[in-house]
């Protein structure tokens, strides 16, 4: 996932990918990187959004890279055919429902090893699949994504190059202008819906002053940004069109009386919560100028008093989707986080050397209709663009003619921000047509949201560790006045990499939809914050890149006796889980040093199989986690009970969790 749109890149040709997927229906051959060799489809969805819903086969290639000798057996799950080559010699074939049988045992020497899994779905295209190994007498594992090395093909590289034209394509709402003659129809790309931030009311919100400087050069503001350059400020006619634009915007006002304006001696506490969420991850402290992340220098001169506090509670209630999540806020951190960040960036604010006229509000509109910004910004004039339609645009060569070219200079073409493996991506993308947008796979639609909302800003996966893990520290200072900062429980957050096999889709939902009730690591100093408006596609998405169909807790009927043998083995007298893990309202007896999930939570979360490869061996599922090892493979440290079988210990706690959440 982290590597999504990395991988698109020219630039990164020999770049280390995971397993390069290639799909196959009838004549059409598509090709992308996957972390797993897992797939997960309805019969009504595409395998991806490059071909259509129906039968398919899908090969994954690439090498196992050991560091040791493994003697490991092989084996699937799902539905469908499959067949395993390991060092081009089939070692296992299935067909039907895939899981009853398993490799001969192989010993594999230190060193790559070739691997081939070629998987057929079912005849009406709804396909399951997982890919597991396993040694002796312990319970089968996913192979993790680090596992895997391969040099990318340049089918994969295009692959991936398209993809990365399509979600720029979306991104910089292309299909706003260029509307498609006929629709996406019933179930399109979901961000072709997507929609810039709605301006009612923004009077209300930000000051002139900085509207004009954002009309007049936007990527000035924020190098980031996706806002074209409508306007050349280099010439009086455009920073009269920037000052009547910004002077009609301005008189969008709502009436309702304004949040109060944050107490600035808040500020220092605002500091301690701008380190303890990590918004370093995402954002420069204001003054920094470093350009990889989003600026906070304009706070100050943006945000109307009070406004800024409105916008932290609640950031998508004038863009839907936004990237900025909702942290859900309370109103004394809103406005400490308001008063520190506007403190912070007075006086450091974007200095633009120009000089604005007066506006004219009755010219703003006209200038509003003429730039069509109604075909982004909902309720504005010019809603209905005079641009070609999509079907004609995709007829033409991009590099010759429109907004990427760099010979067409027609004044009314706006000025895209692109980087060069943008322009170079979305090339690509246009010599696929317009098809891929009226349709999406979720597996897929769940990688790019990972990139769009930055979840890898807090969260590592795979080999990779997050972005806050190397500048958390760059903030540390505005939290040092805090007693015990430093004697806190480990501050780890959760890895992403098996995310979508250890909990519930319904789960995913409700953390990503800021519902769940309970926070499940209340020690964290960071929290996880809601992205609302695509929860449930995410989640979904996040499940099926694993393989699994989207699914809740099942109700199961605990064995009393196993549950009681449970119980003992969380105890002191056993392993002594409850050192760290709460059980319900019993908080832990000793953690001191590392915070653990409490049991409550554990049966509406935890998938069974997940649990079991965890409980046999944490490190080996998450490297560095602090959960300890009770055994050596199926060997108990307890061998006085359950005939030290840890595989049935493991058994007798899972059903005293399910008992203990029944109570």
């Amino acid at each position: 996932m982290v590597r999504f749109l990395l991988l698109s890149s020219v630039l990164l040709a020999s770049a280390r990918a995971e397993l390069i997927a290639t799909f196959r229906q009838g004549d059409i051959t598509d090709v992308r990187v996957d972390r797993l060799a897992a797939i997960s489809v309805d019969k009504d969805e595409p395998p991806t959004p490059f071909l259509n819903p129906g039968k398919f086969e899908v090969t994954w290639t690439g090498n196992i890279d050991l560091s040791e000798r493994r003697r490991l057996y092989f084996s699937f799950a799902g539905n469908g055919k499959a067949t395993l080559l390991i060092n081009g010699k089939e070692e296992l074939t299935e067909q039907g429902e895939l899981g009853t049988a398993k490799s001969k045992r192989l010993r594999l020497n230190p060193g790559l090893h070739q691997i081939s899994v070629t998987y057929s779905s079912s005849e009406d295209g709804s396909a399951t699949f997982r890919l597991y190994w396993q040694e002796e007498d312990l319970p089968r594992q996913t192979i993790p994504p680090t596992a895997y090395k391969t040099e990318l093909t340049e089918d994969a590289k295009l692959g991936e190059l398209k993809r990365h034209g399509r979600i720029a394509f979306t991104r910089h709402n292309c299909a706003k202008c260029h509307m498609p003659e006929s629709g996406f129809g019933s179930t399109p790309m979901p961000e072709t819906g997507e929609i810039a931030p709605i301006t009612a009311g923004i009077g209300d919100r930000v000051t002139e002053e900085w509207l004009r400087k954002w009309l007049a050069d936007p990527k000035a503001m924020k190098p980031s940004t996706t806002m074209p350059n409508l306007i050349d400020p280099t010439t009086p006619e455009g920073l009269q069109k920037a000052s009547d634009l910004a002077a009609y915007l301005i008189t969008s006002k709502t009436g309702a009386p304004p949040p109060p304006t944050p107490d600035p001696s808040l500020a220092k506490a605002g500091g301690v919560h701008f380190h303890e969420l990590g918004c370093v991850a995402c954002h420069n402290l204001p003054g920094d100028e470093n350009k990889d992340r989003i600026p906070l220098n304009n706070v100050s001169s943006k945000f109307q008093p009070g406004q800024l506090f409105a916008y932290l509670k609640k950031p998508e209630t004038y863009h839907p989707f936004t990237a900025m999540p909702n942290f859900q806020l309370s109103d004394e951190d809103a406005e400490s986080l308001a008063a520190f960040l506007t403190t912070e960036s007075q006086g450091k604010e974007t200095k633009l050397d120009l000089n604005f006229p007066t506006g004219d509000a009755t010219r703003g509109a006209s200038v509003a209709e003429s730039l069509h910004c109604g075909t982004c910004h909902p309720g504005l004039p010019g809603a209905i663009s005079k641009a070609p339609g999509l079907d004609t645009v995709f007829k033409t060569d991009w590099i010759q003619k429109g907004c990427l070219s760099e010979t067409d200079k027609r004044p009314e073409l706006p000025k895209i921000n692109l980087k060069t493996e943008d322009k170079q991506s979305l090339v690509a993308f246009a010599k696929t047509g317009i098809d891929s947008l009226k349709k999406d796979n979720r597996a897929e639609f769940a990688k790019r949201q990972i990139i769009e909302k930055r979840c890898t800003a807090c969260h590592s996966i795979d080999d990779q560790a997050s972005l806050l893990d190397s500048l958390h520290s760059t903030t540390f200072d505005l939290a040092a006045h805090v007693e015990g900062l430093n004697e806190r429980v480990d501050q780890t957050r959760p890895q992403l990499t098996f995310v979508g096999e250890m909990l519930f889709t319904n789960y995913i939902e409700s953390m990503l939809a800021g519902t769940v009730p309970t926070r499940p690591r209340p020690w964290l100093g960071t929290k996880m914050p809601a992205f609302p408006i695509y929860s449930k596609q995410i989640a979904e998405g996040l499940t099926r890149i694993h393989g699994f169909e989207p699914s809740s807790p099942e109700k199961i009927e605990p064995d009393p006796s196993l549950s009681a043998i449970g119980k003992t083995l969380v105890s002191a007298e056993g392993f002594g889980c409850t050192a760290c893990h709460g059980i319900g309202n019993q908080a832990p007896t000793a953690a001191f040093e590392v915070g653990a999930v409490n049991f409550h939570l554990s049966p509406e979360r935890l998938r069974k199989d997940y649990y079991h490869r965890w409980m046999e061996n944490p490190a080996a599922v998450i490297p560095g986690n602090k959960m300890p090892r009770y055994g050596d493979g199926n060997e108990s440290v307890r061998k006085d009970i359950l005939d030290g079988d840890a595989t049935k210990q493991y058994e007798a706690i899972w059903n005293w969790m399910h008992s203990e959440k029944q109570k």
